[in-house]
């Protein structure tokens, strides 16, 4: 680290900077630094000749199972995940937590914390070439509208869409956001027939009223097969990801089901809200890929009243998705400016940022150069 101003301010702050870097309390490492790399509240239980052999047992099948869950949530589809599974995941641990546990005789039950070390992964993942993604997204407002004869029923029944989405979402395991929402307002606001009529204002005003910045609008309705099966109908589920104004940023191209008998509405329905939970996931990943290879670099300027100010910006800084390191350059009593190395895309820094509460812009100084970063208030 060099401090270019020598003023008396800086130099104390310098100190201070060294003094509290050696102070970090011992409890620090109990917070997992990102949310992507927990798989929290996961489930182990065994049974066994003896309640710690039981224990053994199931720790183990769980941490391995978390692993495995890890590389779900962060790994790009269709590569060669042997490497993978062949470390050791118990080396990748920075911590496990018990959120409760049971030991009997013979049996053991537990609901456990697995935090991996983000640097340690990420390290495993550049020696084996494995892309990946990290990027955590805001939630997302998700609408699941079921269309029947001339109804498009959101919160009314019969919704065996939105039902059937309530079920699959508490299991779900990624860096989408993904949430069903309720209350009153919003039901008495915004109705599944009036998105159909006027989508760009109902999802904007939907969007406002929830405090989000996105907006998965996706359908469901069966119609008359578009070819031969036995029944002659299907099950066609679409939709589409709105900003906040309404815009669509990306269609969910159509998936088709065959409906046979009655019994084939449910078990379809699940289907395809699996795969398209797994195609947003598979598209979220493919377009904040991390890039092993990238050494982009962004110098940013931001005004600081305190040092509790400085560490708690640098702390997220330093843990956002697409941040490989962070430089600082300068440090004085109201500004500190850093050279931060990028190891994904503008865009991606630009929404990280955006996740945080912060926006960049030009910095009219050309004497420092770079970006100055706001607060998006």
């Amino acid at each position: 680290m060099s401090v270019k101003e020598k003023t008396s301010n800086s130099i104390i702050i310098s100190l201070m900077v060294w003094i509290m870097a050696w102070s970090v309390p011992v409890w620090a490492d109990e917070a997992c630094l990102s949310d992507a790399f927990l798989i929290d509240n996961h489930h182990a239980e065994a049974s066994a000749a003896t309640g710690n052999l039981a224990r053994t047992q199931a720790t183990d099948t769980a941490l391995n199972t978390a692993w495995q869950m890890l590389i779900n949530r962060l790994v790009i589809d269709g590569q060669d995940m042997a490497p993978l599974m062949q470390v050791n995941p118990n080396d990748l641990l920075l911590y496990t937590r018990v959120q409760n546990e049971t030991v009997l005789t013979s049996r053991y039950i537990a609901d456990l914390d697995y935090c991996f070390d983000r640097q340690l992964v990420r390290q495993l993942f550049r020696e084996n070439n494995i892309a990946y993604a990290e990027l955590i997204s805001d939630r997302i407002m998700l609408l699941p509208v079921f269309i029947s004869g001339d109804r498009a029923n959101l919160w009314k029944q019969p919704n065996p869409w939105k039902n059937t989405l309530e079920t699959i979402l508490p299991d779900h395991n990624g860096l989408v956001q993904l949430s069903i929402p309720s209350g009153l307002v919003l039901e008495r606001s915004i109705t599944g027939q009036g998105i159909l009529a006027d989508p760009e204002s109902v999802i904007a005003k939907a969007a406002s009223l929830d405090q989000v910045s996105m907006v998965l609008l996706t359908t469901a309705r069966v119609t008359i097969s578009s070819s031969d099966t036995a029944s002659g109908f299907e099950l066609v589920v679409t939709g589409g990801l709105y900003d906040r104004d309404g815009k669509q940023l990306a269609g969910i191209e159509d998936t088709r089901l065959p409906i046979q008998n009655s019994t084939d509405l449910p078990q379809n329905l699940r289907q395809l809200g699996q795969d398209m939970i797994a195609n947003i996931e598979q598209v979220w990943r493919e377009v904040n890929l991390v890039d092993l290879n990238a050494q982009n670099m962004l110098r940013l300027s931001v005004d600081i009243t305190s040092l509790e100010q400085w560490f708690a910006l640098l702390a997220n800084l330093e843990n956002l998705s697409p941040v490989e390191q962070v430089d600082l350059r300068q440090l004085s009593a109201d500004m500190a400016v850093m050279d931060i190395t990028l190891n994904g895309s503008s865009e991606a820094m630009d929404y990280a940022l955006e996740q945080i509460g912060f926006r960049i812009e030009p910095n009219p100084d050309t004497s420092i150069g770079g970006f100055l970063l706001k607060s998006r208030n």
